[in-house]
């Protein structure tokens, strides 16, 4: 599966980019799947992120409740030490032609509201073999030994 990287305006001029206010980052639409329901969220591929960490809001709108959840401190870059909330889930990418993936994962909640969830390896990378292909802008994704899921 091929991921277009998406443009993302920033608020100062990035230098070594020529002083460009857009920076390409790898985003893709994940489609999060849990007891009563999907929702549909942007997740950035992070190969710096040990795991995948989603907003806490989905939790309740697909049916899963982290009353119980197990608990684990994370240190997210740019928020520092943080409690997780973690839960199976499916989740699920598409190129939207082609190429859909389905699996099932343990993810973490975040304690606040996260602008776009992190894909990180546990959860997500560990599943597929990733090319950053940075000229062309994209990211191949194929699936691995390790994904155990359904290709659709």
């Amino acid at each position: 599966m091929i991921v277009r990287y998406t443009a993302c305006p920033v608020r100062s001029a990035v230098p070594a980019l020529g002083g460009s206010l857009v920076l390409p980052r790898p985003i893709l639409a994940v489609q999060i799947i849990g007891p009563s329901g999907a929702r549909l969220r942007d997740g950035l591929l992070d190969t710096g992120a040990d795991e995948t960490v989603l907003d806490p809001s989905v939790a309740p709108l697909v049916g899963i409740d982290l009353s119980r959840a197990f608990e684990r401190e994370v240190n997210l870059v740019g928020r520092g030490r943080i409690r997780c909330l973690y839960a199976p889930v499916e989740l699920k990418i598409t190129d939207g032609i082609s190429e859909t993936y389905r699996w099932n994962a343990i993810v973490g909640f975040a304690p606040f509201p996260l602008l776009r969830s992190l894909l990180g390896f546990g959860g997500f990378l560990q599943f597929f073999d990733v090319t950053f292909r940075g000229a062309d802008e994209e990211v191949v994704l194929l699936p691995n030994a390790n994904f155990s899921g359904r290709v659709c």
